[in-house]
Formats: structure tokens, sequence, C-alpha cells
């Protein structure tokens, strides 16, 4: 049986597709060493002449790499001439992208009204109890309901 990756290796149109993303994966593995305090909130995503394009979750992390670029710059490259895989890496920016991860709909539960026999069981405690706050608190509620 055939790994992935002998399958990749042996077809000439998938080739490409394994080198670019083992170059990512690299490129991911030194961002991650260089700015461990982004990597949770960030990855990489491109390199394309001489620019490394991360994404971001939030406009904040995008503000805070953009201030930080000259650092991580000296640190990536730093990194690249120590590392044996990505040595001769020309990067000269880092383009910031915000990708804001779309949250799904919460689903509100309809509550049930209560039926006119609880609320008569509610208006009868409400009577029975002797402390005014709740007492009160129970009208309200009593009278809301039966105006809906």
């Amino acid at each position: 049986m055939f790994k992935i990756n002998q399958i990749f290796k042996h077809h000439q149109d998938l080739k490409p597709l394994l080198q670019e993303a083992d170059d990512r994966q690299q490129l991911q593995a030194c961002w991650s060493a260089v700015a461990p305090e982004f990597s949770r909130l960030s990855h990489v995503l491109a390199f394309n002449d001489g620019a490394l394009t991360i994404a971001v979750q939030s406009g904040a992390v995008a503000s805070r790499i953009r201030l930080m670029e000259t650092q991580l710059l000296r640190k990536i490259r730093d990194f690249c001439q120590n590392s044996r895989k990505i040595k001769g890496l020309n990067l000269n920016a880092i383009k910031v992208k915000v990708q804001v991860k779309s949250r799904q709909q919460s689903k509100h539960k309809r509550i049930k009204a209560p039926s006119d026999h609880a609320l008569s069981t509610l208006e009868t405690c409400a009577n029975q109890v002797n402390n005014p706050a709740l007492q009160a608190a129970l009208r309200h509620f009593i009278d809301q309901q039966r105006d809906d």
C-alpha cells in the first residue's frame, strides 16, 4: 500500500503540491519558533516575492504584528541562518491578513409560556410568601405572562 507522500512524489502533477506543503510547514515551524506569542492566533498563508503572508484572527493581533515587523523579520532571518531547511530565505516584508472566524449563530430555544394552571399555582404561592421582594417578583412575572 502506497503512503500519500509516495503517491505525490511519483505523480508529476502532484509533486509541486507536496513541495509547497513542505515549504509552508517549514515556514509555519519558523513562525511558531520566532513568534510564539502569535502562533495560537495566526498561521502562515504563503511566501511570495519576499513577503511572508500571515493570517490572523483579529485586527488587534494584526496591529501588534505590524508594529513588531522589523523585530520579527530579524528573528526570522536569524532562525533561517541557523536552520538547515530554510536557508537562503529572501524575506523583506510581513503581510498580515485578518481572517475572522465566523461563529455559529446560537439557537435560542423558545421557552413555552406557562399554562394557566401553572400561573394560578404561582399566584397562590405569591399570596403565601412572606418575603415582599419575592412576592413582587412573582406577581410581576405572572402579570407579564398573562399580558402576552
